[in-house]
């Protein structure tokens, strides 16, 4: 392995582990929520905020690997989000994941511009 291997493997298992507690406090609580739906929009907005907040973060901080950690930042809310799924289909879950997963993309890309214009 590099020693430039290291320090990414060590900030995208932080970013996945920042990511699971944004999954399981987040995403799961937007989905076991009872109550009106206006609630549940609320609650799913703010968890699309904290993942916009973070991905700008971490493309600012590191904007050499974005896509690995965009990816360490959603997929623990896309698999248990899909792990809820198959045992209660809804069609709007499919929308939430591919929330999660642009908000994470266009975060990381926003952040990786802002640290580009800072340099020059």
């Amino acid at each position: 392995m590099k020693s430039i291997a290291k320090p990414t493997m060590i900030g995208s298992l932080i970013t996945f582990v920042i990511g699971l507690f944004v999954a399981f406090f987040g995403v799961m609580v937007s989905v076991f929520t009872d109550g009106l739906i206006y609630d549940r929009i609320v609650t799913i907005l703010i968890v699309l905020i904290i993942y916009g907040i973070i991905s700008i973060v971490l493309g600012f901080m590191k904007p050499k690997n974005s896509w690995l950690y965009m990816l360490s930042l959603c997929m623990p809310g896309i698999i248990l989000l899909s792990i809820y799924m198959a045992k209660e289909f809804n069609i709007l879950y499919l929308l939430y994941i591919m929330l999660i997963f642009l908000v994470s993309f266009f975060g990381v890309r926003s952040g990786k511009s802002f640290k580009i214009k800072k340099k020059k």
